[in-house]
């Protein structure tokens, strides 16, 4: 089977080169040509064709890729025409293109110039909705239905053009009478329009000195997650660590290093407690200490404890 690469694409019809954009009659013979090439490849993907059938069937694919080439390449002032619509949109003029470029190919597989359309007037809307979909799923941070999207790019084109008019900023009077709405919707269309800032950006006018934004809006009194988490896990390797403990031993050492509670009560108090001598509450917690250093909990307490020996009088 001969490849689509080895064609002759020199044997497709001559186009003529006279103006941007091709004639009508070059678009109905290429739209012919794509028809051609699509009716091919189902022909070819049936497997039932001979060898001689197969090599028409495999040029007529290549002169089918060919014309669509040619369309492509044809059309790039059509794009750029659209993209250059989009401004302020979060995205770039590279972006617009290439959207505009998945936009015209969509059109080139979809267009039938049986219908009496010029190629230009069909590709027009498949690239305006190329573009605008892209702009409102990826362009803002927040996203906004296509047509909101559409409206709110209207009103700021039509804002700028009566501000290079009037020399002032519009009022939303004179914007609703250019566009044919009411105020009622241009206050509207404006309000969908949020403005998203980052908490790193720099507070204070643009020129002066300034801090970023988190540290003001930051609750200095409200735990860190992360602190948050570790004592969680701190709790449970205690609640872990005491049951190698009597239950005497485990109430001593909660008492003296805080377990029960953020008071540390000291060998005074705690014999007060027991009913013991502060000798006796000293070598029950000596004994319990030296159960938790063999204890599989005994690092990661020393590493919030200190040493576990330290006695606290």
């Amino acid at each position: 089977m001969q490849s689509t690469k080895e064609l002759n694409v020199s044997e497709m019809p001559a186009i003529s080169a006279a103006g941007n954009f091709l004639s009508h009659t070059d678009e109905i013979r290429l739209a012919g040509l794509i028809a051609t090439g699509k009716v091919a490849r189902v022909e070819l993907a049936t497997g039932r064709a001979c060898a001689a059938d197969s090599a028409r069937l495999d040029k007529d694919i290549g002169l089918a890729q060919a014309a669509r080439t040619e369309f492509l390449l044809r059309n790039q002032g059509l794009v750029g025409m659209v993209a250059r619509r989009y401004f302020e949109t979060g995205l770039t003029h590279e972006d617009h293109m290439q959207e505009g470029q998945i936009g015209l190919l969509k059109a080139i597989d979809r267009y039938d110039p049986a219908k009496g359309t010029r190629f230009s007037t069909f590709a027009v809307w498949w690239i305006w909705q190329a573009i605008g979909r892209a702009v409102a799923n990826t362009g803002s941070t927040i996203r906004l239905p296509a047509n909101v999207k559409q409206k709110t790019m209207q009103l700021r084109r039509t804002e700028t053009a009566l501000m290079q008019q009037l020399g002032r900023t519009p009022n939303q009077a004179e914007v609703a009478q250019r566009l044919g709405w009411t105020v009622a919707q241009v206050r509207c269309v404006a309000a969908s329009v949020v403005r998203v800032e980052s908490v790193d950006d720099i507070a204070g006018n643009k020129g002066e000195p300034g801090s970023a934004w988190q540290p003001e809006i930051s609750d200095a009194s409200a735990a860190q997650p992360e602190n948050e988490a570790g004592i969680g896990f701190l709790k449970k390797d205690i609640a872990a660590a005491l049951d190698f403990l009597t239950p005497q031993e485990a109430a001593i050492v909660r008492m003296r290093f805080g377990f029960a509670g953020n008071e540390m009560y000291s060998l005074s108090a705690v014999s007060a407690q027991f009913g013991m001598s502060r000798e006796g509450i000293r070598q029950v917690e000596a004994r319990a200490l030296g159960k938790l250093r063999k204890s599989p909990y005994a690092n990661r307490l020393r590493g919030c404890y200190g040493d576990l020996g330290t006695a606290r009088i």
